[in-house]
């Protein structure tokens, strides 16, 4: 086990190692060049079991990366649903909105993840036309910016 990390077993997607080095701290929370834990790099591979095991283990799902990047952002960019509804048992999406650059419902819209751009308008019917980027876009306006055609559900 020396020398492996958490974020090497996320990697190369060994749950069995993953199991043995997340039980410190240390290693749960240890950063990538890009300041991606264990945890985010699971949410942005999209893989559910690796991620399952680290917030289990006690990684905290509230990290976020050099580029104000979460583990819902990037869930959403995996397109992983499943993995989205897991975190959200975690943590609340109005915690997740106020702890990134680029709120997830901006990432589904930027990306055409209609079914996850839906569902979290569901869970914010009455302010997702106010969350914005860091950059103070809203989904209506990166849909402009972008060309793309309104989803009319």
């Amino acid at each position: 086990m020396a020398g492996l990390t958490a974020l090497a077993c996320v990697g190369q997607n060994d749950l069995l190692a993953l199991r043995k080095v997340c039980n410190r701290q240390e290693e749960r929370e240890r950063k990538d060049f890009y300041g991606n834990t264990a945890l985010l790099k699971a949410c942005y591979m999209g893989r559910l079991e690796a991620a399952l095991i680290l917030l289990r283990s006690g990684a905290d799902v509230k990290a976020a990366n050099y580029c104000g990047q979460n583990a819902l952002t990037l869930a959403t960019y995996a397109n992983n649903r499943e993995l989205v509804y897991e975190l959200l048992r975690w943590c609340t999406y109005k915690e997740f909105n106020q702890l990134t650059l680029t709120p997830p419902i901006c990432v589904a819209t930027m990306l055409g993840h209609w079914p996850l751009q839906k569902f979290y308008k569901e869970l914010d019917r009455h302010n997702y036309e106010y969350i914005q980027t860091a950059h103070g876009l809203n989904c209506d306006d990166i849909m402009a910016f972008m060309k793309l055609e309104k989803m009319h559900y």
